[in-house]
Parts: C-alpha cells; sequence; structure tokens
C-alpha cells in the first residue's frame, strides 16, 4: 500500500521505516516543521523546585538530558500523554514515569490523583504551540496548580494544488496523528480531490478526537485507532 505520513519531518523517517518493513510505500508529506527551544525549557526547570513535570509531545524534551539539564528532576513524577513521549522521557534519564492513556484530558485526571504531590510546589508543564487546551483545563478544574513554558513551535508548511495532488493523489492510506495535523492537512484544500476519487485513500486516525478534523464527505473512509499509540495506528493497515 501506498501510505501518507504526515508527521513533522524529523518523525516522519521512524514511520517510514515501520511502514517499509510492514511492505508498504510510505509517502512523507510533513504539513509542520518543528521550531525547539531546549533552553527555555532549561530555565524553566532550574527556575523552581517543582514537584513534577507533565508533556504531552516527544518535542518537549528535545536536546533535555535529566542528569545535566533536571538534576533535581530524575526521581520526581514525569507524567505523560502516551507511550512515545514517556518513552522519551525515560530516554531523557527520569526514573518516575507515568504513562497516560494518550489525551491531555485523562492526562489531567491522572495528575489530580495525585494531590499530595502538589502540596508545597506546583506541577511544570513544557508546552508546545499551538495546542489542544485539554490538558490545562482539566488541571484548573481539578484545582491542580501548575505552571505552563512553551518550548517548542509548530510551524505550518505549504504545499499548492499540484503538490498535493502528486503526494496524496494516489495513496491507498493517509495516516494522522493529531487533529492539528488533519485540520492542517484539509484547510489545504485536500478534501475535494479525495472525495472525488472512486475509491478515496483511507484516513487513519490516532483517536477520535483527530477524526473530527476530517470533512463529512470523507467520514466514511475514517478509521480509528483502538489505542492512542503508533502500533494500534498502523495495525489498522493490516
Amino acid at each position: 500500500m501506498r501510505v501518507l505520513v504526515t508527521r513533522p519531518q524529523n518523525k516522519a523517517g521512524k514511520t517510514g521505516a515501520l511502514l517499509s518493513a510492514m511492505g508498504h510505500q510510505p509517502v512523507a508529506m510533513p504539513l509542520f516543521e518543528t521550531v525547539h527551544h531546549p533552553d527555555r525549557a532549561r530555565e524553566a526547570i532550574a527556575r523552581g523546585r517543582w514537584a513534577a513535570l507533565a508533556i504531552t509531545s516527544t518535542e518537549a524534551l528535545f536536546e533535555i538530558e535529566a542528569a545535566a539539564d533536571a538534576p533535581d528532576m530524575i526521581d520526581r513524577p514525569v507524567f505523560a500523554v502516551g507511550a512515545e513521549t514517556a518513552g522519551r522521557a525515560r530516554e531523557a534519564g527520569f526514573t518516575r514515569v507515568f504513562t497516560g492513556a494518550g489525551n491531555g484530558e485523562e492526562l489531567a485526571g491522572a495528575i489530580a490523583a495525585e494531590p499530595s504531590l502538589f502540596v508545597r510546589a506546583p506541577l511544570l508543564y513544557l508546552a508546545g504551540v499551538p495546542r489542544a487546551p485539554y490538558l490545562e483545563r482539566g488541571l484548573a478544574a481539578l484545582h491542580v496548580p501548575f505552571e505552563t513554558v512553551t518550548v517548542y513551535a509548530m510551524e505550518p508548511l505549504d504545499y499548492d494544488a499540484a503538490e498535493i495532488e502528486a503526494l496524496a493523489g494516489a495513496t491507498d492510506a493517509i495516516l494522522f496523528y493529531s487533529h492539528m495535523t488533519a485540520a492542517r492537512f484539509f484547510a489545504l484544500g485536500a478534501a475535494k480531490g479525495l472525495a472525488e476519487r472512486p475509491d478515496p485513500p483511507a484516513l487513519l486516525c490516532l483517536s477520535a478526537n483527530v477524526a473530527h478534523a476530517v470533512p463529512a464527505e470523507l467520514a466514511g473512509r475514517i478509521r480509528i485507532a483502538e489505542a492512542a499509540n503508533e502500533e494500534s495506528l498502523l495495525a489498522l493497515l493490516g
């Protein structure tokens, strides 16, 4: 199968290798470029005695190594939104990593279930822009003290109609890992061409929230992963 990968370039390579190993043909179409600010993360971590960290993307810990950049935080909890993000935290050297169920709302609930952590110090959320409000909204509603520091930005990339057709026109499936990415793909005008195909590609979404960005005319092509991780998403390819 020819599979369109809409992840940023720094992640598309890993996904492409997995697809090739499965016998598929990956086609990269990154819709955002990640701009990192690791010094902001280092400064934020060093600025206070935080009770715990929260991260909702692997990008939040870009170039961060716990031993050098967060020695006081190595053994404090790191709440990660999903398995891939948790894996990055462990690679960085953090030892107490909680793996969430794949969305910010549920992660907020898991954090709030540990109220004793935040009696003397708040949570530090290392975030990106743009971002969904679910984690911050959930933390506020559950009265968890926290501070958000923006440490990376997702800059949109542009494609014209000819480029979209060349990349997406003959695909059998398209992978969407976030609501933001799916919304960007269709904002570029891709829906009309796909809907007009006799057999539109399968639109494989990491979660129901991601699927909400798919236009109504293509709703019948949506398939949602059983769990919010890459393994479950790629399993939809059969």
